[in-house]
């Protein structure tokens, strides 16, 4: 049995009290507070089975949130008329059903469990076995030209188009070409849910994770790293996605409103007006993510773009009465916001803009948001001092501890968590010494892939005999790490071109190779049919 496939078969009953739901998950795809009769797991698979006289499993869904007494429900498929006729109470008795039909785990029955993944196994075993990658922190490692910068493309293709974690793998290690859709990567891009950054040894936890930087107009700022960055972004989808519809339309006409309400702010400002929020006090600039108030406050305060974000909703049902219902976003001997008189005038001024000047019958109406995958690439890891870029983040990255584990930032003091949507993936080279004083919590916490050199993706019959001298010779003086990449041979079409590579590329590298054994560097050279130009 595999145990990954813990799949919970729940009953729905359409003549009983809460009545027929099934065009209810039908139309919106998902159903919420659904009652807890068994102990399931986010990211559990669900089948449906719908009693009375209908007696078929109709549909398959996925947990998305446990609570104490419920759960909530998304919906993955309806079932054709073919499998629900093969997932009927007497085909389920016929494999191995014995006790009732009322909610229990499939693969208590090894029987009826076999049956029923046979049945859905393009729906269930599919997804769950090939689709999901395990493994999220990943290092790509060779000698220079074997393709790193292009296979970790690929490498992102292939987790979005479903490719199994074995094939995925086995296609890097061997550095096979793959036949993929080539919109897939820039998709990724246009969406924004990739990232992309180099370490060096200056890079540090400020640039990575936050820090105070100074703002456009000379102010000391908080600002999130790139990491924090791509995490929260992961983040924010994985909660969305457990969102019903209203939450979702709800954010949407917060975010058009908040926009129209800055931009309003910035025409006052490029009017050299004032905007006044309380007494003398104004709204001086616009940051990245907050206002900088200044005017009779003695030194520059930000009011949070987030923490308007968190109190609009309840300032306007009337829970936010007052300045001192405003509470910070961490723990205080008061409980009440620094800047509370601030922000409560602010929401008063977000008020009247949206009585006054906001038309929402524009908004466009929304559907389900889906969970999708984001990345984190990082060229040249072992370039950066990975403790002091990391710092106490490097527990939890690991796959087990994602989205459960969490840590109180230093700076912001946030509570801060690595989603299981995230993944992390690096690049460096198997020829800098450097890669020997890798931390070893790096070690530990990332999958290694070497990329060797693959002279079947070199055409050109010259360049692939000279690669293949080069690399014999390299891999006899040196070890194979320091092999020639293909990636030097593989546009070569003519000896023209090979001529070029050979002068302008392959010979400073062998020239860097070699640096302290001239002898070995004549050799190289002659299997190049080039002179050592430093004698």
């Amino acid at each position: 049995m595999n145990n990954d496939l813990n799949i919970a078969v729940l009953t729905h009953n359409p003549n009983g009290e809460w009545g027929d739901v099934r065009p209810l998950i039908e139309e919106q795809g998902y159903y919420e507070k659904w009652g807890k009769s068994l102990n399931v797991v986010v990211g559990q698979t669900v089948l449906i089975y719908i009693s009375s006289k209908v007696r078929q499993i109709q549909y398959i869904m996925e947990v998305t949130h446990v609570y104490d007494d419920t759960v909530d429900l998304k919906l993955i498929k309806k079932l054709s008329d073919k499998q629900v006729n093969l997932l009927s109470l007497k085909r389920l008795q016929e494999h191995g059903l014995k006790q009732g039909t009322v909610n229990y785990i499939l693969d208590n029955n090894k029987k009826l469990y076999e049956y029923v993944k046979a049945v859905i196994d393009n729906d269930i075993t599919k997804r769950v076995e090939n689709n999901v990658m395990n493994i999220k922190n990943i290092i790509l490692y060779g000698a220079p030209g074997v393709g790193k910068t292009h296979n970790y493309k690929n490498l992102i293709s292939m987790i979005e188009e479903g490719k199994s974690q074995k094939d995925i793998f086995d296609t890097i290690v061997k550095n096979r070409h793959v036949e993929l859709e080539n919109e897939t990567f820039e998709d990724i891009k246009k969406e924004k849910r990739v990232e992309f950054v180099t370490f060096h040894q200056s890079y540090s936890y400020e640039d990575f994770i936050e820090g105070f930087r100074p703002n456009e107009s000379g102010n000391i700022e908080l600002e999130d790293g790139i990491f924090k960055n791509i995490a929260d972004k992961a983040l924010s989808n994985i909660l969305d996605s457990r969102k019903n519809k209203n939450e979702i339309e709800n954010e949407y006409t917060f975010a058009n409103l908040f926009d129209e309400f800055k931009l309003y702010i910035e025409d006052t400002l490029s009017s050299d007006e004032l905007f006044y929020l309380k007494g003398k006090a104004t709204i001086t600039n616009i940051g990245k993510s907050s206002f900088l108030v200044g005017g009779s406050v003695s030194s520059g305060q930000n009011l949070a773009f987030s923490i308007i974000e968190r109190d609009y909703d309840n300032f306007k049902n009337g829970n936010i009465l007052s300045y001192k219902d405003i509470k910070s976003t961490f723990e205080s001997k008061s409980g009440i916001h620094g800047n509370a008189p601030y922000y409560f005038a602010l929401y008063q001024k977000l008020k009247e803009f949206e009585d006054e000047n906001f038309d929402n019958s524009n908004i466009i109406e929304l559907g389900k948001i889906e969970q999708q995958n984001f990345y984190l690439v990082i060229d040249e890891i072992n370039r950066g001092n990975i403790s002091k870029i990391f710092g106490e983040l490097i527990t939890l990255i690991e796959e087990d501890k994602r989205d459960v584990y969490e840590v109180t930032l230093p700076y912001s003091k946030e509570k801060f968590k690595v989603p299981s949507n995230l993944y992390i993936i690096a690049t460096m080279n198997s020829t800098d010494k450097s890669i020997a004083t890798i931390d070893i919590a790096l070690r530990r916490r990332f999958t290694f892939l070497k990329m060797k050199p693959n002279e079947e993706l070199i055409t050109f019959p010259h360049a692939k005999e000279l690669f293949n001298k080069l690399n014999e010779f390299i891999e006899i003086n040196l070890n194979e790490d320091y092999k020639l990449g293909h990636s030097y041979f593989m546009k070569i079409t003519s000896d023209k071109e090979l001529k070029f590579v050979k002068e302008y590329k392959i010979k400073p590298l062998l020239e860097e190779y070699f640096y302290v054994d001239k002898n070995k560097l004549d050799e190289a050279l002659n299997i190049l049919k080039i002179e050592n130009s430093n004698e």
